[in-house]
């Protein structure tokens, strides 16, 4: 036996409307659940395209940091090394001004010592041109009784000799000068050499 209530044929359209109304609603929510998960992921992927993008332009910029900082660095240290060069050639420059003027001044100091050997007044010329050259860093070669050195000395001639020993200098003809450290007149001399 039957025991549900028989519903009219009215009643059962509006039922059955009723349901499918129901069912219709939930199509809806689900319909824009979806919709709006749909745009949530949009939503994710222009954020996730958006941020690779801006990572990708935060590492290009970082890396020209990068470049422009080396390139600083290797300016400032080839700015330190002209300053250090441009210095020591100042240095070096006024070392060997006088040079030139020293050199010639050579053959005068020879003649003044020539000449103070004979005369008082210009043994005491030799020697305070002697001093005023060495307050330029003018030195005399060492020659007589040194073993002869190609770099400081000049054999015009060889001396034979037994009681010497071989490649010494027995003898200066004229005198040799460094100003400064740097050789300006080698030492012209005798050599002795074994008879």
């Amino acid at each position: 036996m039957n025991l549900a209530p028989r519903l009219s044929p009215l009643q059962q359209y509006q039922f059955t409307t009723t349901i499918n109304g129901h069912m219709k609603d939930e199509q809806d929510v689900e319909s824009i659940v979806s919709e709006a998960e749909h745009a949530q992921e949009i939503e994710r992927e222009i954020q996730e395209d958006a941020l690779e993008e801006l990572q990708c332009q935060f590492e290009e910029t970082q890396k020209l940091a990068e470049e422009r900082f080396d390139q600083l660095l290797r300016c400032r240290a080839d700015l330190e090394n002209l300053a250090k060069r441009t210095d020591k050639e100042r240095e070096e420059c006024a070392r060997y001004a006088a040079e030139k003027l020293i050199s010639k001044l050579l053959t005068f100091l020879d003649s003044l010592e020539q000449a103070s050997k004979h005369d008082e007044g210009s043994k005491a010329l030799c020697k305070q041109l002697s001093d005023v050259l060495k307050g330029e860093g003018l030195v005399t070669i060492e020659a007589v009784g040194h073993a002869f050195d190609p770099y400081k000395h000049e054999a015009l001639f060889q001396v034979e000799s037994d009681e010497i020993d071989e490649n010494m200098v027995i003898r200066e003809i004229q005198k040799g000068y460094m100003l400064n450290s740097k050789i300006i007149r080698f030492s012209k001399v005798a050599v002795s050499k074994r008879g």
